[in-house]
């Protein structure tokens, strides 16, 4: 989360600027969300939940994205060019073979996905020189930390 994509981009918690947890985590897709709202244009029911709240929330966004409000879908494809772009930065220097999304965004699937690959290929330097990268949603979506600590107290209760 905390590797910088964006010279001199928005400021982020841990100090730096431009971090890809500014652009490509759940509050930035609130943040995308609510400024799509703000211009208005498209999203309608974006925009409608955004003067009817305040503030969009994640599960507001959430059930947009589901019911298909081109203003969060467009939020959504925002995020997945910022971390196709850092997917392919990534890529160029590590050449994995596989891509795991997982937190609360990740419950969109393909919708997610789609745009990552998209300015993955977009953005990668080299393209065609090595085999391309999967893209998969964690299998435990939001809940890998609960697992692993869960874990973690198992494997410890054991060696007791």
């Amino acid at each position: 989360g905390h590797l910088r994509v964006v010279p001199d981009g928005r400021p982020c918690g841990c100090g730096a600027h431009g971090c890809i947890e500014q652009y490509g985590s759940g509050r930035a897709l609130l943040r995308m969300a609510n400024a799509i709202a703000d211009v208005g244009g498209i999203g309608l029911a974006l925009a409608d939940a955004r003067r009817e709240t305040g503030e969009l929330t994640g599960e507001q966004v959430a059930g947009l994205i589901t019911a298909g409000d081109a203003g969060a879908h467009q939020a959504l494809r925002e995020l997945g060019g910022w971390l196709g772009a850092a997917c392919a930065s990534l890529a160029a220097v590590l050449d994995p073979q596989v891509f795991v999304f997982g937190g609360g965004v990740a419950v969109a699937g393909d919708l997610l996905l789609d745009p990552i690959r998209e300015a993955f290929l977009a953005h990668l330097p080299a393209r065609g020189f090595h085999p391309e990268p999967k893209f998969a949603i964690a299998e435990l979506v939001n809940n890998a930390g609960v697992v692993g600590a869960a874990d973690l107290a198992r494997v410890h209760a054991a060696e007791r």
